[in-house]
């Protein structure tokens, strides 16, 4: 089961379906479940495919399962692209006409982490072997997924502001990237033995932490400067909670000791977070407080 589960990158997945519901909650005041488990399964899609395509990085970098997905590649990738066919054709025809094209975007992102088809002066690469925009394309497509998804669901209509969603979604976009380095601070030894350019690889370890530490600082900063030109309320700057606890976390670990499970544990606790964080967001609401603070 743990193997499976690692195959499946099964805690971003959680983490994936988790902020989804709770966007769809900021922005338009409803549990959109549906759409949290297309987010997932979009995940679970491009995981797969991502993990299939990259055993060579995978096995010099200690990643648990890498010896099950290779021995079943071909047949993994196989039934992953069966299945990415057969659910974007479905979503014509179960979901609105923006969710299902929005999900042919996204999906065609995603190819290009598994894929060599992404046109460069140097010939087709894949975005994880472009400086920058390995993390910056991922942390895009969760931006499309978590805060998109919902955006475009049938359903009722915004109860945010379009300031408030483009500063949540810009906080967001950045923070999601502090945990992307993390990832890279773990698999340093064996991107550097690929030529993967993760900013570890290139600045080194040192400068990495602080680029980790940047992206939390920042967004923290636009969540901030959201309450203080009253774009956001309270409740959406309660989410500086989440980079406070990366920062804490490096300060503690140091960025030269990130393990694995490290990785893992700081995503589980984040999809936590975004679940603590709904729950309390609910029942201020049903108690009737006030929800422009």
């Amino acid at each position: 089961m743990n193997e499976a589960l690692s195959a499946l990158r099964f805690h971003i997945v959680v983490i994936a379906a988790a902020a989804a519901l709770v966007f769809g909650t900021l922005f338009r005041g409803t549990y959109f479940v549906g759409v949290a488990l297309v987010c997932g399964l979009d995940w679970c899609i491009v995981n797969l495919l991502n993990r299939a395509t990259d055993v060579e990085e995978d096995r010099l970098n200690g990643i648990v399962a890498t010896e099950l997905v290779a021995r079943h590649a071909r047949a993994i990738v196989m039934a992953t692209l069966a299945l990415l066919v057969g659910s974007l054709v479905l979503g014509f025809f179960v979901t609105t006409p923006e969710l299902a094209l929005l999900r042919v975007v996204f999906h065609a992102l995603g190819l290009g982490y598994s894929f060599r088809y992404v046109p460069t002066p140097r010939g087709r690469k894949r975005f994880k072997d472009l400086y920058g925009l390995k993390n910056g394309v991922s942390a895009f497509m969760f931006v499309l997924s978590v805060g998109f998804y919902p955006l475009l669901a049938e359903g009722p209509p915004r109860t945010a502001s379009a300031a408030a969603i483009a500063c949540v979604l810009a906080f967001f976009f950045l923070f999601e990237q502090s945990f992307e380095v993390l990832y890279d601070l773990r698999d340093v030894e064996g991107d550097t033995a690929v030529g993967v350019p993760t900013y570890p690889v290139v600045h080194g370890v040192e400068a990495a932490g602080r680029i980790v530490v940047a992206l939390c600082v920042v967004p923290m900063g636009l969540l901030v400067a959201g309450r203080l030109t009253r774009a956001i309320t309270v409740r959406e700057l309660l989410m500086v909670a989440a980079p406070v606890a990366m920062l804490v976390f490096l300060r503690i670990r140091g960025p030269k000791n990130v393990s694995r499970a490290d990785c893992v544990g700081a995503t589980y606790a984040g999809a936590g977070l975004l679940v603590v964080y709904l729950i309390g967001t609910t029942l201020w609401a049903r108690a009737g407080l006030p929800q422009d603070l």
